[in-house]
């Protein structure tokens, strides 16, 4: 919200000194000046911005271990998140917020139909860090690659059992050591089907017992449509807390058992 509000009043500021500057009889330009003026400044700043953000990540080696967590480049990538909702007219719905106790670390779960998905907890959750468990290719990514991984994003490679449980082991020290929410979802990849659910992988649950912290399911709502429409046409998302389990709940349960559990309440969501 605070690069939102920046960037507007920066568009501005630069409207009313221009306006100022290139004065002219015409009456057409007279009419058309400030709402033309002001989307020049709109897109020269939010381009400035996204300079900002290549910088940051070129900055950033990503073969050099994050030692210690970054939290001005976390507090960045959940500006940068809501401004891109802004950008692409995504509105986002959130219910059940008020369940989450955000003073403790948790372990937030979802189902996964968009690249968009990270976005709306952290969107709606402002000054609540959630560090996200992402798969190996957003390393290679430009730009993404680099600042997920200086946001101490833990990177888990499902197709090799000790670099996932690497991966594992890192994130369930961020819940403990960082006392840093931590975000998964447990399908392991977006899901392009017509089925409301994936497989979910207990190993997912396996954060939440060795970290002893509460599981909160959550369900995504429509934001498979969101990218396609992506600024031409508006989009209104969900983000829907279903439940929040608490440690002593699934205490004797095994990983299994809890994501049975967590299935059975998203698909009676997402029926």
């Amino acid at each position: 919200m605070l690069a939102w509000i920046a960037i507007l009043l920066l568009s501005a500021g630069t409207t009313a000194l221009l306006s100022v500057v290139l004065q002219t009889s015409a009456v057409w330009w007279l009419v058309l000046r400030i709402p033309l003026l002001f989307l020049a400044a709109y897109v020269c700043w939010l381009l400035l911005y996204t300079l900002f953000i290549v910088i940051v990540s070129l900055c950033i080696d990503k073969n050099k271990p994050v030692e210690k967590p970054n939290h001005l480049l976390r507090r960045l990538v959940s500006e940068t998140m809501q401004l891109i909702l802004l950008v692409g007219r995504i509105r986002v719905h959130a219910e059940g917020l008020e369940r989450i106790d955000r003073t403790k670390p948790f372990l937030l779960v979802a189902n996964h139909r968009s690249m968009i998905d990270p976005f709306l907890p952290l969107s709606r959750m402002m000054g609540t860090e959630i560090v996200y468990v992402c798969k190996p290719e957003i390393l290679h990514m430009p730009v993404a690659g680099s600042i997920a991984h200086g946001c101490g994003f833990p990177f888990i490679d499902r197709s090799n059992n000790r670099e996932a449980l690497k991966a594992i082991l890192r994130a369930a020290d961020i819940l403990k050591e960082e006392q840093t929410a931590v975000g998964i979802f447990p399908e392991g990849t977006r899901n392009k089907t017509d089925a409301p659910l994936l497989p979910l992988h207990p190993g997912s649950f396996a954060l939440a017992k060795r970290g002893n912290v509460p599981i909160v399911v959550a369900v995504n709502r429509n934001t498979e449509r969101a990218l396609p429409q992506f600024f031409w046409h508006g989009t209104k998302v969900s983000f829907t807390v279903l439940d929040v389990i608490q440690p002593e709940q699934f205490a004797a349960m095994n990983t299994q058992e809890i994501a049975d559990e967590v299935r059975r309440t998203l698909e009676d969501a997402l029926r």
